[in-house]
């Protein structure tokens, strides 16, 4: 029903003739399916064949990478990433999976174009591996970054995206024209190809992120560090000083934290919780 009104809407307002009859047609090339995952005569998943066409244009579902599997469930969850390993990052969004299905669509000269809306979260992340893999084997030639979508009284900030396989010259990023648009949807150097630099190992990180009260006061820290421990891990690699460019600028290096960021071997880490 969605559809045939749709239709109706654009021949009248492209100047098309009114029907006559703008009763409801048949359309039986509508398909009730799930869109990225089937499974064959054995129960193994497979890709869900999609038809050829001119062009891919949708509103996929949108779920975030972390509520996937409480909303899909366990079977689920595994058999996509199984299917779409080294394709779609286990940590996207499910929105992902139709923009790699697009791609692959206009790869294999199944479709010419595709467009599809996600949240502005794609740009970013483990979310913006699909848009690079579109950058790798086509381009997006048509994008708004970030857009607010307002329905129902619910607000949030989506991305428009469009993309063929390169032969589109003309590049339009939030209503104007540019050079090129990048995998994190802006037309400027693209710092998605950024490196860490060698210079800054073991030096700096992004921030201060722990995940716990694991900060410590001197006194506990210099016990912990005068007593054996039976792991096999050295507490000088655990028990650390911390500080930040506000502790040197103030002299203070009497911050000691707990610190989890090493490589410990795998049967410590299954066994030693603290």
């Amino acid at each position: 029903m969605t559809a045939w009104i749709g239709f109706l809407q654009w021949r009248h307002e492209n100047g098309f003739d009114e029907m006559d009859d703008p009763v409801l047609r048949p359309l039986d090339n509508i398909k009730r399916m799930d869109a990225i995952l089937a499974y064959d005569d054995d129960g193994n998943p497979v890709e869900p064949e999609w038809p050829a066409a001119e062009v891919i244009v949708g509103n996929p579902p949108f779920l975030g990478g972390n509520k996937i599997r409480a909303e899909l469930g366990d079977r689920t969850v595994d058999d996509l990433f199984k299917l779409y390993n080294g394709r779609v990052p286990g940590q996207a969004d499910l929105v992902c999976y139709w923009f790699e299905k697009s791609r692959a669509q206009i790869k294999s000269n199944l479709t010419s174009r595709a467009g599809l809306l996600a949240t502005n979260s794609i740009r970013g992340g483990a979310n913006r591996a699909v848009l690079k893999r579109i950058k790798d084997t086509g381009d997006i030639f048509m994008a708004w970054s970030d857009n607010p979508w307002i329905l129902d009284g619910a607000a949030v900030r989506v991305s428009l995206i469009g993309f063929n396989d390169g032969t589109e010259q003309h590049c339009v990023l939030d209503g104007k024209t540019v050079s090129s648009i990048n995998p994190d949807l802006t037309a400027a150097i693209d710092i998605t190809q950024a490196t860490t630099l060698i210079e800054n190992k073991n030096l700096c990180f992004r921030t201060d992120e722990k995940g716990g009260p694991f900060d410590i006061d001197e006194g506990l820290a210099r016990q912990i560090l005068a007593n054996p421990n039976s792991t096999g891990v050295k507490n000088s690699d655990v028990v650390r000083h911390y500080f930040n460019a506000y502790d040197i600028l103030r002299g203070s290096r009497d911050q000691w934290v707990i610190d989890f960021g090493i490589d410990l071997p795998r049967e410590i880490t299954e066994r030693e919780t603290i």
